[in-house]
């Protein structure tokens, strides 16, 4: 059963609701868990964009109780899925700095009865080469979940504080995937590179915004692990979530046709190809 949004009482008006973007292993198509993607449905501006949610609720002063809700929302949820399944959720840099994030994770997995090995905090590259944040990372290394560095790329300089903070996924930016092509670039260099330092440091590499069969390709030639991205899926509701990770087995999705699950359940596919 999934918590009350009503739970929390919130400055900024509206209501958060949560949408889930599958991760798939580029190897075999399985479905490997669910990144949580928070959104907020305001009465009078409907959807506000993500982009600039997380600005307003630093703003309003409702990130810490906003990520306290996302991390007990989203592991209710993750407890009912398959043991296999990983839920990833987002923190940012401030937060890491202000010291919030293991103590909400820690509430989180007391409460939901979550494994720590099943949840995934995603921080920021920045996050992981700030000083002030260093003390929260180790904090949260100590409470046993996985460490993904997000939006690799962007600010990249060495993996050396990926490796002391005990990271097991880099995740490498859409921007980078949105322009790679079958000959050299700039782009393809970033993805190639990020990917064999990433695996031979023993780290996962995923690749964010696949959209095409070139991109999904490319990326797999390139010896990435896993991948998120309307090839597989757009975001998808808590309810089509719970069908796809909470099933009696994990889905496999197409590595070949664009939103296609490999399964005798039709009706997966059916919610891929009807979502946006």
């Amino acid at each position: 059963m999934l918590l009350s949004e009503n739970a929390t009482q919130f400055r900024l008006t509206g209501t958060p609701f949560l949408e889930y973007l599958p991760v798939v292993d580029l190897s075999t198509g399985r479905l490997l868990g669910m990144e949580a993607l928070v959104r907020w449905h305001h009465p009078v501006e409907g959807l506000i964009s993500p982009k600039d949610l997380i600005p307003r609720v630093e703003e309003s002063g409702d990130i810490e109780p906003l990520t306290r809700w996302i991390l007990m929302e989203s592991c209710a949820q993750a407890r009912h899925w398959l043991p296999s399944m990983q839920l990833g959720v987002n923190c940012t840099v401030n937060q890491l700095r202000r010291g919030e994030i293991s103590r909400a994770v820690g509430e989180a997995l007391d409460q939901t009865g979550l494994r720590p090995d099943q949840l995934t905090v995603e921080v920021t590259e920045d996050a992981v080469i700030d000083d002030a944040a260093e003390v929260e990372l180790q904090a949260l290394a100590t409470l046993r979940v996985q460490l993904s560095v997000d939006d690799v790329g962007t600010n990249w300089s060495s993996f050396e504080p990926f490796r002391r903070n005990s990271v097991s996924t880099v995740k490498i930016d859409g921007s980078f995937v949105s322009g790679l092509e079958p000959v050299q670039g700039i782009n393809r260099l970033v993805v190639e590179t990020v990917i064999h330092m990433a695996r031979s440091m023993g780290m996962a590499a995923l690749v964010e915004g696949v959209e095409t069969i070139e991109q999904l390709n490319l990326v797999r030639s390139f010896g990435a692990d896993a991948a998120q991205g309307f090839f597989f899926s757009a975001p998808m509701s808590a309810e089509a979530a719970q069908v796809f990770a909470g099933g009696d087995r994990a889905p496999f999705f197409s590595l070949a046709t664009r939103r296609t699950v490999v399964t005798e359940v039709p009706e997966l596919t059916q919610l891929l190809q009807a979502a946006p």
